[in-house]
């Protein structure tokens, strides 16, 4: 029996999923809560009273503001980042010099603590956006680089065996076999980088910028106001939302099709 056939696969789409979902996120509100009841209100601010700052915080123009300079740091960094370690990680899968070559770059750039990539940078870059869009480039760079690597060594070998017996061309290679056949494992990975990307880029924001969610974060944080504090964190969950399903959906599906196609 085919083994794509024998493993079982878990249907995204299935009937009542949303019902589910929504059980999900009641359950969270109501640790939430039991929390808030338990703990002192300086420590966790109940989703009442977190819900009416978010309410009242929607109103200025500063969250606004400080929303899509957030958004726009981490998708310039998550972009280049992903680029970069998509590049490489074809690379190497095409040359093993390259491949051995890389490895010990990666493992000293997934290895090292963020904190510390983040100090380096504010010694170079000091606080600005700059420092907040290599911050987030440097984290995401190896997640993309592993899975593009993990995804060519996947390929049949015989397609490219293949190929080289009929001397197809390097760039119909590229096109027809390399880039559809790395497609989901690149997916997988841009995902990933995009919610470490986040991280990144209000840990960042926090530590050595004057704008962002992660610097209101860090003024709520400094003057106690929990509310406050808790309404950035929904927002930043909210950030994350708005890039899965305003970018990385519409682009999974854009790639299936262009997979089906090739």
């Amino acid at each position: 029996m085919d083994a794509s056939q024998s493993a079982p696969t878990v249907n995204e789409n299935f009937p009542g999923r949303g019902r589910y979902i929504l059980f999900g996120i009641l359950a969270m509100l109501a640790v939430w809560q039991l929390l808030s009841l338990w703990l002192p209100s300086i420590i966790v601010a109940s989703p009442v009273d977190t819900f009416l700052e978010l309410s009242k915080m929607v109103s200025t123009m500063a969250l606004w503001q400080n929303l899509g300079l957030s958004l726009g740091r981490i998708m310039a960094g998550v972009f280049i980042g992903s680029f970069a370690g998509g590049i490489f990680g074809i690379i190497a899968g095409l040359s093993r010099r390259w491949n051995a070559f890389l490895e010990p770059i990666r493992w000293v750039v997934m290895t090292v603590p963020a904190i510390v990539v983040l100090v380096l940078l504010l010694l170079f870059f000091g606080m600005g956006s700059t420092q907040v869009i290599v911050m987030t480039a440097i984290v995401t760079l190896p997640f993309t680089y592993v899975s593009t690597l993990e995804g060519m060594q996947a390929i049949d070998r015989r397609l490219i065996e293949m190929a080289q017996v009929y001397r197809i061309p390097r760039n119909l290679r590229l096109t027809s076999i390399y880039l559809p056949g790395i497609g989901s494992a690149l997916m997988a990975g841009l995902t990933l980088a995009t919610g470490i990307g986040v991280k990144a880029a209000i840990l960042a924001e926090f530590m050595g910028a004057r704008d962002g969610i992660g610097h209101e974060l860090f003024l709520s944080w400094t003057h106690l106001n929990t509310p406050e504090l808790y309404s950035w964190i929904i927002l930043t969950f909210a950030l994350l939302a708005l890039i899965e399903f305003g970018v990385l959906r519409p682009l999974r599906g854009v790639l299936l099709k262009w997979q089906s196609a090739s």
